[in-house]
């Protein structure tokens, strides 16, 4: 166990010191963020979390034993989205200018490393599901650019993105663990502790209010491609660890985010690209939580989905039910989410005196 774990300190260090030696830079060179528009937050911010745990991960993987293809073709794909992510931060670019990039990145991934989808494994019941050859990295792709862009949906509060990625991050790691699966448990100890980094600069408390950054899209899009690629690692291939589905309890809230706003977005005639204040965070602010509130609640509830997964695993659940049971959960979710000011009066007293962050409600980098 050391072994996998010490990796993962030189990569806290180097986020650490990274964010530190980085915030001169980015207010010299304005990457900043400024509140304005649906950006609530208070005072301006250094967008370096992003580029900060991406050089954590570069020193993290390149102490590990992966295959040098694998690792190599990992850390190119992450050096393009982060390099986009950059300067999206800096100037705004549209989502459909930062599309080919997260094309090319799976892509990447994809022929590279090798990553790819080539079973979903038996949701339904009626038997495992094969992907042909051309059907395999098709879907490989649009599921590591669904990961991308549900992890970036989260990028709209302080702490949300950061800690529901190292919640899956940390059900991924034990999927792994329980299958014989080191490799991945190891990298999702490298990433997590580059986001354990960010997190001291970016969690909803008072203390971290002078020294706060941002992770930004260079950052959200990062932690998004790493959970893809260790969701296809841990359940696909000879040395698979668990079904599929399995690994889909450990990504489910941003999984319920991306696929209820996309719903939402196009039943409402807009595109599913369009930036909207009708995210899961945005209802519980609505209904009196607070930023630490809400960040709570959502988390909370990432973790008890991990563990419903964790826990179907361990039992061995069948597929079919694990699948069924997700999708009850998630409209579960989605029903608590809009009825989230019931959910708020039944919470005690002293919870619902907490003061806000910065004297008032505040967001702190709307999506």
């Amino acid at each position: 166990m050391l072994r996998l774990i010490s990796p993962a300190l030189p990569s806290f260090a180097l986020s650490l010191l990274a964010i530190l030696s980085l915030r001169p830079l980015a207010i010299a060179i304005d990457l900043i963020d400024r509140p304005g528009g649906r950006k609530t937050h208070h005072g301006e911010v250094p967008i370096v979390g992003g580029l900060a745990m991406y050089l954590g991960v570069v020193l993290g993987v390149g102490m590990l034993p992966l295959q040098d293809s694998a690792g190599a073709a990992f850390l190119s794909a992450c050096t393009v989205l982060v390099t986009v992510g950059l300067v999206d931060d800096r100037f705004d670019l549209s989502p459909w200018t930062r599309l080919p990039a997260q094309v090319c990145a799976a892509l990447m991934l994809i022929f590279g490393a090798g990553a790819v989808v080539l079973s979903l494994g038996d949701p339904f019941g009626t038997g495992p599901v094969e992907l042909s050859s051309v059907g395999s990295p098709l879907f490989t792709a649009l599921i590591v650019i669904a990961a991308i862009n549900a992890f970036n949906m989260l990028d709209g509060m302080d702490g949300l993105a950061g800690a529901t990625a190292l919640t899956s991050l940390v059900a991924l790691s034990i999927m792994a663990w329980t299958g014989g699966g080191s490799t991945p448990v190891a990298l999702s100890f490298v990433v997590g502790g580059s986001i354990c980094a960010f997190l001291i600069f970016n969690l909803p408390s008072h203390l971290n209010r002078p020294f706060r950054c941002f992770m930004g899209d260079a950052g959200s899009t990062l932690l998004g491609f790493s959970v893809a690629w260790l969701c296809i690692q841990v359940s696909q291939g000879h040395g698979k660890s668990v079904a599929p589905v399995t690994t889909l309890w450990a990504v489910a809230m941003p999984l319920y985010e991306l696929i209820w706003s996309t719903l939402r977005r196009l039943v409402r005639g807009v595109s599913p690209f369009r930036a909207d204040a009708s995210h899961f965070h945005h209802m519980l602010l609505k209904a009196g939580f607070g930023v630490r509130g809400a960040f709570a609640v959502f988390v909370t509830l990432a973790i008890v989905l991990a563990g419903i997964g964790l826990a179907a695993d361990h039992y061995a659940l069948a597929e079919k039910y694990s699948f069924a049971l997700l999708l009850v959960c998630g409209v579960a979710v989605v029903t608590l989410m809009y009825r989230a000011d019931l959910l708020w009066k039944l919470m005690p007293e002293p919870v619902r005196r907490i003061p806000p962050l910065d004297g008032r409600p505040a967001l702190s980098n709307d999506k």
